[in-house]
């Protein structure tokens, strides 16, 4: 037998070997666990660099340009080096193998596309990684249409990227990018290389590392292939090595300077979508980044044409790619290759903006019975309704959409439903160690978008379980999503917001716990991230009132952080209540950059960010309870805040009990009005106005009989327990009559008493850990108190009792017009809402109050007409009378009827609704996605001027109130008037746009700003 044949048998044995056992290193060990693990994440990956999933050099907004080049070169290295070192040895062995392989082709260019797209699409690495083994291919004999095709083909039809590209992405848009990248490989690339003028490399020109005489003997073949690996190795690393590095810095490059924010606001054109397509052909980008970026552009609303090229084009080839194929195959095959990709990428991204416009246009006719009217005010097409005037006009896009039919008429203006009757299905959450201060206050509600589905969600606070969160289905109708709170799943949480912390388009949760911290949670298309602490005053007990601005106009959402302690018996907090301002650094709010607010530290109960001397910068308003006087900053729009004091003059008094801080104009005449709202009923007269009735009847008019039973049995518990100093040590054998729960609370109920009682802060050791409410209670109690210095009380702003007040302007101050304007009484004021409730084009107010205070009456709710001139107490006609103790609500449009429904959160009671049946009123809606500030454009105002010259101010705001955050939506009512004709709005930042034109009420315009 030839000894040579079959020493050439053991040569490709163990050249093969090689390839085989680098492969199997790397499918288990790098590349299927990093895809499988990013088909798990799918959409809540996080992008820390432009070209890459993870930044080993973070950039930060403080580096220059040359800077983020530098490091996002280096983080792209870092990515990518896993993959590119396979495919150098995998070139290498490929090279050594092909050898001893006699035939490497077949005669039809077809047939070898097809043997391309068998080998490329198991190997699972990117198109850059791929581009050193088809060096590899190429040098050992291959033909260019396996060769090309088996690139293209690895990146775009690996099983687990499939996966995710069905998971992540429209089907049409998968199915798309699929049929084209077979498209490519199968008739494309042969007919590239039938025009080519070597289809294959020369034999001569073929890399040769066999010995001229192969030796017999496995340990010969064994040194031949070790030797020959090495010198391929050598000569892959020569050709691909510095064209990688090359890539990787150009791709740094352009994504560094590519202006990624304002893709997402630009409206579809072809000019544009022939850039993106261009720049998606040159990134050189890691596997699955096409998918996992483009599943996140979707979400914020990219267009889908640009979308759909992005997704064809990313990844599918590149810079790096077009290096290796011009230096191997030829300059032709690169410069018709990348062409025909981004040929692909345009004519795909084309067909799918047509397609989803008419899928558009027919959802709305099948939903709604008539053709959507959607215009782009930034193209400027004719006969458009209106016309951006100011210098931003590029920038700006008006989104309009009709309101849903109004809801059904009913014999009042509002009808009370219970929560759970449109599946806001809360439990009463309430129980005998609730019976203190802050937790016989309720919980908080918020409204906003939190699934980006264009309908208002609501997430509702909890002590028990953390958090509910309730997704709306568009009609009014309310399912429990769910949220892994993870160390937060029994946290007394006490406040929750739907805000967008990092304007990625996805709306983030901040919760505010008591005794825990406050937290926030990261939002994406696929839920919440795991909690992460927002740092806050040392041994602060709990944030009651949050609200969001931009008061340093740098274009992202910082929080003011008002604490409160303990409240009641105490009155006057320590240094742990002291308020702050925490910092946005770049989309994290960790609470370590923050404003500690000058002052006395008081029981803060409300806190607002508003522009109140509408000079473009954020001003705070915060109301402080007791004896602690309220404060009003004004910004100078650079995170600075100047205390107005008692010596300026401007602010006649503020309210000692405040409750609730808001500002708007209520007069339409231009200037905003304050209306800080205390407890206002008990002095002599007052109390006639307000409604009331016998404590007896609290539980009657609740529907379940279990929520009916537990409202009872805490109501039993209320007729005898009196707390703190006015407790009966003889209680004590009230608790033997109760059982389980409610026996353990009562007793550590007590025993907290009895120390308060008896002055003697050992006695709260006692209480058993167990009953961390009661325990709280009693340690906070006995907290030292700061003493106030003469010059705090000297500057401190003059206090009144019993009457609510309104400070409108007079002049270079303000004057309070509450009696004037019949707004002086609000009961035991807690959450107070200002908007425009009838449509009437005037803003009315309403007011939710109550206490679990020992009394022997409860009082309903009150609801205030705006007449023009002042207001009328209206709640009873109007079907909002609702006498359960309320501290917290949202105005919010539940079914998307346009007009402003009610939700509020009684003590001891369920969820009430108050659904808006408003018929013939008339209003329109503006809401914002900002991609040059903060996304849902808090802090914006808008002012609308009607066809008759009125004028109407709403601004965005996110705070104030008590515990209640509303959706960022400026609602403005249009009484008599037929359209609006303009729409000025000043953004956060100072900067202003102004649209002119025809609109329509019954509407909806959502305003985009694009990046400058």
């Amino acid at each position: 037998m030839d000894r040579s044949l079959r020493t050439d048998w053991l040569r490709l044995a163990l050249a093969s070997a090689i390839v085989i056992v680098l492969a199997y290193l790397f499918w288990t060990g790098s590349r299927y666990p990093s895809l499988d693990e990013k088909a798990v994440m799918s959409g809540a990956i996080t992008l820390e660099d432009p070209l890459g999933f993870e930044a080993v050099y973070p950039l930060t907004a403080d580096m220059t340009v040359l800077e983020r080049m530098v490091y996002s070169t280096l983080n792209w290295i870092h990515t990518n080096k896993k993959g590119m070192t396979f495919g150098v040895l995998f070139a290498a062995a490929f090279l050594t193998a092909a050898p001893y392989v006699r035939r490497r082709s077949f005669r039809g260019g077809f047939a070898n596309s097809l043997l391309g797209l068998v080998i490329g699409t198991p190997l699972g690495v990117c198109v850059n990684c791929a581009a050193p083994i088809a060096r590899g291919m190429y040098s050992g004999g291959l033909r260019a249409e396996t060769v090309l095709s088996a690139m293209i083909a690895s990146p775009t039809l690996n099983a687990v990227v499939l996966t995710m590209l069905f998971s992540l992405l429209p089907f049409y848009m998968a199915v798309t990018k699929i049929a084209l990248s077979l498209l490519v490989i199968l008739v494309i690339v042969p007919l590239i290389c039938r025009g080519l003028p070597e289809k294959e490399m020369p034999e001569a020109s073929r890399i040769a590392t066999l010995p001229p005489a192969p030796l017999s003997g496995v340990h010969w073949a064994i040194r031949d292939v070790a030797v020959s690996y090495l010198k391929n190795l050598w000569y892959i690393v020569r050709m691909t090595v510095p064209l990688m590095l090359l890539a990787g810095a150009l791709g740094a490059v352009v994504a560094t300077l590519l202006p990624q924010e304002l893709i997402t606001g630009l409206p579809f054109s072809l000019l544009a979508l022939v850039a993106i397509a261009l720049v998606g052909v040159f990134l050189p980008v890691p596997i699955a980044f096409d998918v996992v970026v483009t599943g996140a552009l979707i979400g914020l609303g990219l267009s889908h044409g640009y979308v759909m090229a992005l997704l064809f084009t990313l990844g599918s080839f590149s810079v790096y790619s077009f290096f290796i194929v011009t230096q191997s195959v030829g300059l032709r095959a690169g410069l018709l290759l990348g062409a025909s990709v981004a040929g692909l990428g345009v004519l795909s991204g084309a067909a799918a903006h047509v397609y989803h416009e008419w899928q558009t246009e027919r959802a709305l006719r099948m939903l709604t019975g008539e053709a959507p009217h959607l215009v782009w005010a930034a193209e400027a097409a004719e006969g458009d309704p209106w016309t951006v005037v100011s210098a931003d006009a590029a920038r700006i896009i008006v989104e309009p959409r009709p309101f849903a039919p109004p809801s059904p008429a009913a014999e009042t203006a509002f009808t009370r439903l219970e929560g759970w009757e449109i599946g806001l299905d809360q439990p009463v959450e309430f129980g005998m160690a609730d019976m203190w201060p802050p937790f016989w206050e309720g919980r908080s509600l918020a409204s906003g978008d939190v699934d980006n589905d264009g309908d208002f969600d609501l997430a509702i606070a909890s002590t028990e379980v953390g958090l509910r969160l309730f997704l709306n289905d568009g009609t009014g109708q309310f399912t429990q999503g769910a949220v892994d709170l993870g160390p937060l799943a029994d946290a007394p949480v006490f406040n929750a917001v739907i805000v967008d912390i990092d304007n990625d388009g996805w709306r983030d949760l901040l919760l505010a716990t008591y005794g825990r911290g406050n937290w926030l949670l990261k939002g994406s298309g696929t839920g919440f991230g795991a909690p992460q602490q927002v740092a806050n005053q040392p041994d602060a007990v709990l944030s009651m009132a949050l609200s969001f601005g931009d008061p340093d106009r740098d274009g992202d959402l910082d929080l003011a952080v008002g604490n409160w302690a303990s409240g009641w018996y105490r009155r006057v907090p320590g240094e742990e209540s002291r308020n702050r301002i925490v910092w946005n650094e770049g989309g994290a709010l960790t609470g370590e950059s923050f404003l500690p607010l000058p002052g006395i530290p008081g029981e803060t109960l409300s806190i607002l960010f508003s522009d109140i001397d509408r000079d473009g910068k954020a001003d705070l308003l915060v109301g402080n309870d007791f004896e602690i006087p309220d404060y009003v900053y004004m910004g100078d729009g650079a995170g600075g805040f100047r205390a107005v004091t008692h010596q300026d003059g401007v602010i006649p008094h503020v309210p000692t009990t405040t409750m609730a801080i808001k500002a708007a104009d209520l007069m339409n005449d231009g200037s905003v009005e304050l209306y800080l709202a205390q407890i206002a009923g008990r002095s002599s007269g007052v109390g006639k106005k307000l409604k009331m009735q016998p404590l007896e009847q609290y539980c009657d008019r609740i529907a379940r009989d279990a929520d009916r039973a537990t409202c009872a049995r805490n109501m039993a518990i209320k007729a005898w327990y009196r707390s703190g100093n006015s407790f009966d040590p003889g209680y004590a054998g009230r608790c033997q009559e109760l059982s389980g729960r409610d026996q353990a609370e009562c007793k550590a109920m007590l025993i907290k008493d009895l120390a308060i009682q008896r002055k003697d802060p050992g006695i709260c050791a006692l209480i058993p850990g167990a009953q961390y409410k009661a325990r709280s209670y009693c340690e906070v109690h006995f907290r030292p108190i700061r003493a106030l210095t003469p010059r705090e009380a000297d500057t401190a702003l003059p206090q009144i009792l019993n009457y609510n007040v309104l400070l409108e302007t007079d002049g270079a101050g303000y004057a309070d017009t509450a009696k004037a304007r019949g707004l002086e009484t609000g009961g035991w004021s807690w959450d107070t809402k200002i908007a425009d409730f009838d449509e009437d084009g005037w803003k009315d107010v309403y007011i939710v109050n109550g206490t679990w205070v020992p009394n022997e009456v409860s009082p309903s709710n009150m609801f205030f007409r705006n007449t023009g001139s002042g207001f009328v107490e209206e709640a009873a006609t109007l079907g909002l009378e609702d006498y359960l103790m309320t501290a917290a609500a949202t105005q919010v449009d539940l079914d998307g009827d346009g007009d402003l429904d009610l939700v509020t959160y009684p003590v001891n009671g369920p969820l009430a609704v108050f659904r808006n049946n408003a018929q013939g009123g008339r209003a329109l809606t503006v809401s914002f996605e900002d991609l040059a500030g903060n996304r849902d454009g808090i802090g914006a105002e808008v002012a609308v001027t009607d066809d008759r010259g009125t004028t109407r101010l709403a601004e965005i705001q996110l705070g104030g109130g008590f515990m209640s955050f509303d959706a960022p939506l400026a609602h403005v009512g249009l009484g008599d008037a037929a359209e609006a004709r303009r729409i000025a709005i000043r953004w956060a930042d100072g900067s202003e746009t102004v649209i002119e034109g025809a609109f329509k009420p019954d509407t909806q315009y959502r305003i985009r700003r694009a990046a400058e």
